[in-house]
């Protein structure tokens, strides 16, 4: 293999990604413009505990089974299929916990029951892609989310253009583009899926998550509360309405994330079979995944430059919250650069099994900002809480370079 990640393949990745980003966009902006402040807050923070469902299933399984995936022997079906069960386990799990965030906020039994369904579809699709990504087969993928970006676009426009926006709306849409292009991840994937999978047991899945999934779930509940601190914390305390401002700022800073994210599932197998065949090889390929980071971040940020500056109006509504939206964007530009610069060194990490290095990193960084955050929330306004974040992800940052430096390169 290689050490160049192949400029095609790089390109399918971030258009996909893109495709993603640009569907969340115009939903949230459909519904911004349609919705109240709070019902536009609801979804976004549903849309941040979707996020928490797809960070647990690559910990506790798209982790392991990297490992499981990428082993020079052959693998059983039988180790597979546990995965799969558990799988469909965490999916009905996240089904239920956003269908009652949705319940206790909009007091509504159908919207809850579209976005429980819409929950367990999209979970189901993210390890799919989770699992296409770790064996290898990236055009699956590719086809997956393009389906997934054209469908969501043509039905966001489809509602607003009949006056049919609306949470219960949006959320059957997002359950119905899960559920059509998740087939499109292949024949394969599906049959290792649904084929028997409940005839099989937990155990090879527990085995993966004693040695991996622990470490990476640990890392992902502490990386959400360094991450998602303010998201919580300004729902639970001021309400989906308080979250509104800061949630539009993140929205512009989606296309940038999403990108880390889909790089993220495709270099880690990569940067793990190219550590088991030549150091040097995988040292390229760190570099090549700062640059496309920071030059995603570079025009992610021109982006939002260009719409607050001369299209804030159109953008949010509310002329009275908009240097709330503004904070927040100032901030997020940092934060994001820090993570453009994090991301890299985590998956290398992540491919050399330091896990349990990475989760104590993660929970260290959460300890800082919790309460960092919590303070800001209280004594400053909900966008300022964005600082404790910052600070968070700057602590991550050094901790990592220096277990980097420790842990790997001196041992080149």
């Amino acid at each position: 293999m290689t050490s160049k990640l192949p400029i095609k393949r790089a390109l399918a990745a971030i258009g996909g990604s893109a495709g993603m980003a640009l569907s969340s966009l115009v939903l949230a902006l459909c519904l911004m413009q349609r919705a109240t402040l709070a019902e536009y807050g609801l979804f976004a923070f549903l849309l941040v505990t979707q996020a928490l469902a797809n960070g647990v299933s690559n910990a506790v399984l798209g982790s392991p089974l990297l490992i499981v995936l990428n082993e020079n022997s052959n693998v059983k079906i039988n180790k597979v299929q546990s995965f799969m069960l558990a799988n469909l386990i965490i999916c009905i799990s996240f089904a239920f916990l956003q269908g009652l965030v949705a319940y206790v906020y909009s007091e509504k039994a159908g919207v809850s029951a579209v976005y429980a369904l819409s929950a367990f579809a999209t979970t189901l699709r993210w390890f799919g892609r989770s699992y296409c990504n770790n064996s290898h087969q990236h055009r699956n993928v590719v086809l997956s989310d393009i389906a997934y970006s054209l469908l969501s676009l043509f039905g966001a426009l489809s509602l607003y253009m009949a006056e049919k926006v609306s949470l219960a709306s949006f959320g059957a849409l997002t359950a119905a583009v899960a559920m059509v292009s998740t087939p499109l991840l292949g024949k394969e994937y599906l049959k290792q899926q649904f084929h028997k999978v409940l005839s099989s047991n937990l155990t090879e899945f527990y085995k993966g998550y004693k040695q991996q999934g622990k470490y990476a779930l640990l890392g992902v509940l502490s990386t959400e509360g360094t991450a998602n601190a303010h998201s919580y914390l300004v729902t639970f305390l001021l309400g989906p309405k308080a979250f509104a401002p800061i949630a539009a700022a993140m929205l512009l800073f989606r296309p940038v994330n999403v990108v880390y994210g889909s790089l993220t599932q495709i270099e880690r197998p990569r940067l793990r079979q190219l550590i088991n065949n030549k150091q040097e090889d995988a040292k390229k390929s760190l570099s090549r995944f700062f640059y496309l980071n920071i030059f995603t971040w570079s025009i992610n940020l021109i982006f939002v430059v260009i719409v607050l500056s001369f299209f804030g109006n159109l953008y949010w509504k509310d002329s009275s919250s908009f240097h709330l939206v503004q904070i927040a964007a100032f901030l997020l530009a940092f934060i994001t650069f820090a993570r453009a610069l994090k991301i890299p060194i985590s998956v290398v990490l992540q491919a050399y099994d330091k896990f349990k290095i990475l989760s104590s990193i993660t929970l260290k960084s959460c300890l800082v900002t919790l309460p960092l955050v919590y303070f800001f929330v209280l004594n400053f306004n909900q966008s300022t809480s964005l600082l404790g974040v910052f600070i968070g992800d700057i602590l991550a940052l050094i901790l990592l370079i220096y277990i980097y430096s420790k842990e790997i390169k001196t041992h080149d």
